[in-house]
């Protein structure tokens, strides 16, 4: 979120709360669900904006402290066992990421978490695992740029360049054309 967006936001939630004052309806300004406590999800929701759309973690300490306090809260918060799997990756704690992309996928099997434990795993080196969970991740939902990209890496790590190419385009088709732009320009994937 860019910081004119996140002033914007600010400057929308305090005359918001004004309007709460004079007997309107409640709002909703932070987005909370009510299905968790509400300090819970201001702390993922404030971990939850440090990544930026290409989810790539500006500060992953700070986001696990963030999760951390959210998880003490809620322990079965599947999301922020998503989010701090992912944290953990980036500090290269590869057991622990693991770990809670695993739980996170016992509370709630979606797609996005397979394929984000799919790219824990491969980060780590066990490649079998990886492409079983980009597997699953598809299986659940053929629109998941994510794994079509990871597992395209997946591919050109192990030298599959076809199959990378093919994956990438998939990729591409479902939204996320980073993977194929960057293999067109190192001359791997035709254009």
């Amino acid at each position: 979120m860019s910081i004119r967006n996140s002033l914007l936001f600010i400057i929308l939630c305090v005359s918001l709360a004004g309007c709460a004052d004079k007997g309107l309806a409640p709002h909703n300004p932070m987005g909370l669900s009510g299905k968790r406590s509400p300090e819970a999800e201001a702390a993922f929701a404030r971990a939850h904006v440090l990544w930026d759309k290409r989810d790539v973690c500006s500060d992953p300490a700070q986001a696990l402290e963030l999760l951390n306090k959210a998880l003490e809260l809620e322990p079965g918060y599947a999301e922020a066992l998503l989010r701090r799997g992912l944290a953990k990756s980036d500090l290269k704690d590869w057991d622990g990421a693991f770990d809670d992309l695993s739980k996170s996928i016992r509370l709630h099997p979606s797609a996005e978490a397979y394929a984000f434990r799919g790219l824990i795993s491969m980060r780590g080196g066990n490649y079998v695992g990886a492409r079983k969970d980009f597997d699953r991740s598809l299986a659940i939902t053929e629109r998941q740029h994510r794994a079509w990209n990871f597992r395209g890496a997946l591919n050109r790590l192990e030298g599959r360049r076809s199959e990378a190419c093919d994956d990438f385009a998939e990729g591409c088709d479902h939204g996320d054309c980073v993977g194929l732009e960057t293999s067109v320009t190192m001359g791997e994937c035709p254009r």
